[in-house]
């Protein structure tokens, strides 16, 4: 994971979505278990795509004939999250290849770091189920959307 991004403050996330952890979500420790992380990184990838325009990102790359597939994750934890706590789930893309780009999720509660969370996906044809290119026309739109530009391979 890029450690650079425990340093992005959540004021340069675009998205933020608010949960309350509840019971199903912690362990036998009272804390969140591990892998809700990736649930709540979930919820912030929707809230992602929502703000650029679709509540899913199947149906906004299915307007250039492609689709995305999660291909990696990487999840650092700082603190634990406990039951009725009140988390910010904050979504932004970190970084562009050529045919994948990086979301970072940063869950916080209040202003604590709990934990941040990196998802790369691959950009894939629909016919072919091959990598191909990113659009040009998503790139700026991202580019134009983020608070904080994404980095570019």
């Amino acid at each position: 994971m890029d450690r650079d991004n425990w340093a992005v403050p959540l004021a340069d996330f675009r998205v933020r979505e608010r949960v309350r952890v509840r019971y199903n979500e912690i362990d036998g420790q009272n804390s969140v278990f591990s892998a809700a992380y990736l649930v709540y990184a979930d919820i912030g990838v929707t809230e992602y795509f929502r703000a650029l325009g679709e509540g899913q990102p199947g149906p906004y790359f299915h307007q250039y004939g492609t689709d995305i597939r999660e291909t990696h994750s990487e999840i650092d934890y700082h603190a634990p999250a406990r039951l009725d706590d009140l988390i910010t789930i904050a979504a932004r893309i970190s970084r562009f290849e050529r045919t994948s780009f990086t979301l970072h999720c940063a869950i916080a509660r209040d202003e604590e770091r709990l934990a941040d969370i990196e998802i790369s996906y691959a950009h894939l044809d629909l016919d072919s189920g091959q990598p191909t290119p990113l659009p040009g026309s998503f790139i700026a739109e991202v580019r134009r959307f983020e608070a904080r530009t994404p980095l570019q391979d």
